[in-house]
């Protein structure tokens, strides 16, 4: 069964994630981040990502009845389902790949590419399938 308030809920969470992230990313080129600052933005990218992976999968059990029993399998389940395109599915791999950097190699510097992302905005792909993903839901309703 569908649950239209933890949709709502996640969209609005994705947004201020996003604000976040937009706010950093504005700054000159030349700013200088503080430790404290750069674990803001390593966290909201991380839940960012993290959103869109379970509403991925909320979508594939509620849309195509596909079960995906984790996070690392959804990516496979979108594309076999063509709920994604290529292009798509490849800045979604991007995404991926950054997180599990961030997350797992905490201790390595990775904000380099972290800030890479920032400034090319591939984040900004969330808001775009939670918007479609959304709707897609609506429509069976």
């Amino acid at each position: 069964m569908r649950d239209s308030e933890w949709e709502n809920s996640l969209y609005d969470h994705q947004h201020a994630m996003i604000k976040r992230l937009d706010t950093f990313r504005k700054r000159p080129a030349a700013t200088e981040y503080s430790k404290d600052e750069i674990m803001v933005i390593e966290h909201s990218f991380q839940l960012l990502v993290a959103s869109m992976l379970d509403l991925a999968r909320y979508v594939l059990e509620h849309h195509y009845k596909t079960e995906v029993p984790s996070r690392k399998e959804v990516l496979n389940a979108l594309v076999a389902n063509k709920d994604v395109t290529y292009e798509q599915a490849e800045q979604i791999r991007a995404l991926i790949i950054l997180r599990d950097k961030i997350l797992h190699d905490y201790l390595d510097e990775n904000f380099g590419y972290l800030e890479e992302a920032m400034t090319l905005r591939r984040y900004g792909l969330v808001e775009i399938l939670t918007k479609e993903w959304i709707t897609r839901l609506s429509s069976l309703t």
